[in-house]
């Protein structure tokens, strides 16, 4: 087990200034891979920094506090007081329920049907106001409490609720029924599809191989009624050209891309380099409020 405090990349603009972090806004992506953060001036609209961590052979959730103090301790000005601070929980243990049928008391009961039972965690939910709909999850009860520790203006969300909102607000009538939205995470991929400006389909995916992944992602484009020939797939998340999910993509399908940024925000000259794609949810978590 291995903890790698120097960042795996780490990109900062010149105006960035650790004695005015009450000024910026920090995003934060959390899970068992990496931890990354952004650091955004509403004064300037501008995003002007990224930082990540990544984690090697952790043998357990239960870890993650130990490994976030840690990063912490090398890296003190992430922990000094911000104007807003957004933490994107990443895990597979999520469902989604419409507005009109959640009842809060009912939470354990929606999640306990498609999902399994994970101790020393809590069930917590976050409301989609673009979609009507509530986000119910588990979260480890150690990963609250560090968080709120640290930054107790933290408002914490899981992963799934800063995409899905996101490409709810951001494509709103920008998309056709023949869009699809396709996010690649480690060991899962998510599939977000919408018609008529509402959510119609959302759902996560577990795969081994990249014979799995291109399974379920044409089984799941037969039984939505579209074809792959007629589709425009949009990809974020880690996935590149030189993956072996991106060559069964372009095997595969004939229209696809990757995701653009938002060019709501303003971003430093500094963070050009960066392969926005891999970072959507992380970049529009801000719209999340």
């Amino acid at each position: 087990m291995a903890l790698q405090l120097k960042p795996y990349f780490s990109y900062f603009d010149k105006s960035f200034k650790e004695s005015q972090t009450r000024n910026y806004q920090l995003s934060i992506q959390l899970s068992l891979e990496q931890l990354i953060f952004t650091v955004y001036n509403p004064e300037k609209n501008k995003f002007i920094g990224i930082e990540s961590f990544r984690f090697t052979d952790i043998e357990s959730i239960d870890q993650l506090p130990s490994f976030l103090g840690k990063v912490l301790n090398n890296r003190p000005s992430f922990a000094f007081p911000y104007e807003s601070v957004f933490l994107l929980f990443q895990n597979r243990y999520s469902t989604l329920i419409p507005q009109p049928l959640f009842n809060e008391e009912n939470k354990n009961l929606y999640l306990g049907f498609n999902q399994p039972f994970q101790e020393n965690s809590r069930i917590v939910f976050d409301s989609l106001k673009n979609i009507e709909a509530v986000n119910v999850y588990y979260i480890p009860n150690l990963i609250v409490e560090k968080a709120k520790n640290f930054w107790p203006n933290v408002n914490i969300l899981h992963y799934s609720t800063g995409l899905i909102e996101s490409l709810s607000i951001n494509f709103k009538n920008q998309v056709d029924s023949n869009t699809l939205f396709v996010n690649v995470r480690k060991d899962c991929f998510d599939i977000v599809y919408f018609k008529e400006n509402k959510l119609n389909y959302y759902n996560s995916f577990v795969f081994h191989t990249k014979e799995d992944f291109i399974y379920f992602l044409l089984i799941t484009i037969d039984q939505l009624g579209l074809n792959p020939e007629d589709i425009n797939l949009i990809l974020s998340g880690e996935i590149s050209k030189t993956d072996e999910r991106y060559q069964m993509v372009d095997q595969y399908i004939k229209n696809y891309s990757f995701i653009t940024r938002n060019d709501n925000f303003g971003y430093s000259y500094i963070l050009d380099e960066l392969k926005y794609h891999c970072y959507y949810s992380l970049f529009n978590s801000l719209q999340c409020e």
